[in-house]
């Protein structure tokens, strides 16, 4: 009879172990934690205390313990505290949230009044198909006045940033540079002025030369060449704030600097790195960090800081501001 006591309690303890949620967690977070510290671009951000504070906190008892619903959200509100963005869990969507999710255009524009048009780019998530087609139709010399719309734009892909910038300049655009952990394995530092004259050119604008350069180069420089197709003529005001991140900074940055146009709003996110997506093993789940650290053209970089307007209003009166103030 002990025998079979003795059975049934492993039995039951091994169960246990098996659909353990805690034991679950710490898995899932050693496992997060080995991808993260082993492709993150810059291993010195790992030695900051705010990042270590951020991992003690996550395997700490009272996030252990908490529903999965709510460990995402506190994993994704903690993250800011962290010294570098970029990073992320995927978790999968579900069918029936996919199905009810509202479908928006990441692309639009309509005319203000016959002076002004209005681009509003919700997102850079999209091919450049969307962006030609609102620029072809908005012209180069139709209106006095266009204001682009970044408010919200967490940014994305480089396609749209591409066209939309050389519809508003036919002069090269330094679109800054790249530095990957080589980069930083080699050499422990920013790069200089010096170190950016002597990094290779990114040559075709496509994700499959981008990955190349990550692939073969410790760090690269982005820049688009002047062209002799008409660009547009008259006042650009680009609306921002605390939402624009990632692929519009090095553009709003480089337009503020050039003074190509008129920033209004409030400063931009501060989250310019490069990002990509690691599997994880026995999950759905994925993890995305930054596998490249960015810096401008003149070697400033621009994540956890963002980019400042010209002119400071509530990001939510900037559109009126334009309109009542600066349009006359």
């Amino acid at each position: 009879m002990k025998i079979i006591v003795s059975i049934i309690i492993s039995f039951l303890s091994l169960f246990v172990q098996a659909n353990d949620p805690i034991k679950e967690r710490k898995q899932l977070l050693d496992q997060v934690f080995q991808i993260l510290e082993t492709n993150i671009a810059n291993p010195a951000w790992l030695e900051k205390d705010s990042y270590k504070e951020f991992k003690n906190t996550l395997y700490s008892e009272k996030v252990l313990h908490l529903s999965e619903e709510d460990f995402i959200a506190f994993f994704k509100e903690q993250r800011h505290s962290l010294p570098f963005s970029h990073f992320d869990l995927r978790f999968p969507v579900s069918a029936s949230k996919e199905s009810t999710s509202e479908k928006r255009e990441a692309i639009s524009w309509k005319a203000l009044d016959e002076k002004t048009a209005y681009l509003d780019v919700r997102t850079f998530v999209t091919d450049a198909a969307p962006m030609i087609k609102a620029v072809s139709e908005i012209g180069i010399d139709r209106f006095e006045n266009l204001i682009i719309d970044l408010r919200n734009n967490g940014g994305g892909s480089l396609d749209a940033p591409v066209v939309l910038g050389q519809f508003l300049t036919d002069q090269p655009i330094d679109a800054g540079v790249y530095l990957t952990r080589k980069w930083f394995e080699k050499e422990g530092r920013q790069a200089t002025p010096e170190d950016i004259a002597k990094m290779p050119f990114l040559q075709e604008m496509t994700y499959q030369s981008i990955g190349k350069m990550f692939a073969e180069e410790a760090a690269f420089r982005m820049v688009l060449p002047g062209h002799n197709r008409p660009t547009f003529k008259g006042n650009v005001y680009v609306l921002i704030d605390g939402g624009t991140g990632s692929a519009c900074e090095p553009l709003i940055d480089l337009f503020k600097k050039e003074k190509i146009v008129t920033l209004v709003g409030e400063r931009s996110f501060g989250g310019m790195l490069s990002g990509k997506t690691f599997p994880m093993e026995n999950s759905d789940i994925k993890v995305f960090l930054p596998i490249a650290d960015f810096q401008t053209a003149t070697g400033e970089r621009i994540d956890k800081v963002g980019v400042a307007p010209d002119i400071e209003v509530k990001a939510t009166e900037a559109l009126d501001y334009v309109m009542e103030e600066l349009i006359k």
